[in-house]
């Protein structure tokens, strides 16, 4: 493999207490089953895509990458697997209530070539490093921990971010058709997440309190609707930013 293949470079390993066998389960806060079950469904169609990009790579070494990189990620899915099984939840019936949003998702952000599946993963994974980090500072300690992406994230990212960057340099025809892609990810990730957020209110309750911005069980759940449309915002700009460090902007 080449010199430049990320998951070759050495990263500190994670805190992994979170799968240390024979510890007590983590304590869960009101909406931490939800938010580990949508987590863990968002890594588990994240690997379904980045490994099945493979097929499209235009070397054997960029087939390899690809599978090594979501081999790695999935180690996050793991991970919160191990603490549902130590509190008793079985793990499909945890991911079940976001199964369709986030695959409808999927769907409707197929990638139609190798360099749209690398700009996807780009994309994808940096929304969820973002929405991931927004939360922790707030979070109890073991469930931030459970949530961190790792190096994992970074170095898809960092091979992703290259392999697009390369390919608009090659053909700066394809910026336009890249660009629209990118806003319809962006509009799709953002009307999946509301319906969720309006569906799972102990979920979005717990966003919303990790935010500082949270209702009480007394007060209206507009304010946590609320809270969740301007963390919605916040991951957008995120997202242009993204974009604009392509020459994707608008």
């Amino acid at each position: 493999m080449s010199e430049q293949n990320p998951v070759n470079q050495s990263s500190a390993p994670l805190d992994d207490s979170s799968s240390q066998p024979g510890r007590a389960p983590l304590g869960m806060p009101a909406g931490g089953r939800e938010l580990l079950g949508f987590v863990a469904q968002g890594d588990l169609v994240d690997f379904e895509m980045l490994a099945s990009s493979g097929t499209m790579a235009p070397s054997l070494d960029e087939r390899l990458t690809v599978a090594e990189l979501a081999a790695a990620q999935f180690d996050r899915f793991e991970r919160i697997s191990d603490e549902l099984h130590l509190q008793g939840i079985a793990i499909d019936e945890c991911l079940e209530p976001f199964r369709e949003a986030v695959d409808s998702f999927a769907r409707a952000t197929q990638p139609a070539n190798w360099l749209m599946a690398q700009f996807r993963a780009l994309l994808v994974t940096g929304l969820r490093a973002d929405f991931s980090a927004r939360l922790a500072p707030k979070l109890p300690e073991g469930i931030a921990q459970l949530l961190a992406p790792g190096p994992a994230a970074w170095q898809t990212t960092d091979f992703a971010s290259r392999t697009v960057q390369n390919g608009i340099d090659a053909n700066p025809d394809i910026a336009g058709p890249l660009a629209l892609f990118g806003r319809r990810l962006a509009a799709e990730a953002v009307g999946q997440c509301q319906r969720i957020a309006a569906r799972e209110t102990d979920l979005t309750r717990l966003i919303a309190q990790s935010l500082g911005s949270g209702s009480t069980q007394d007060s209206s759940e507009l304010d946590d609707l609320g809270a969740m449309s301007a963390l919605l915002e916040e991951l957008m700009d995120g997202h242009a930013r993204r974009m604009a460090r392509l020459g994707l902007g608008v």
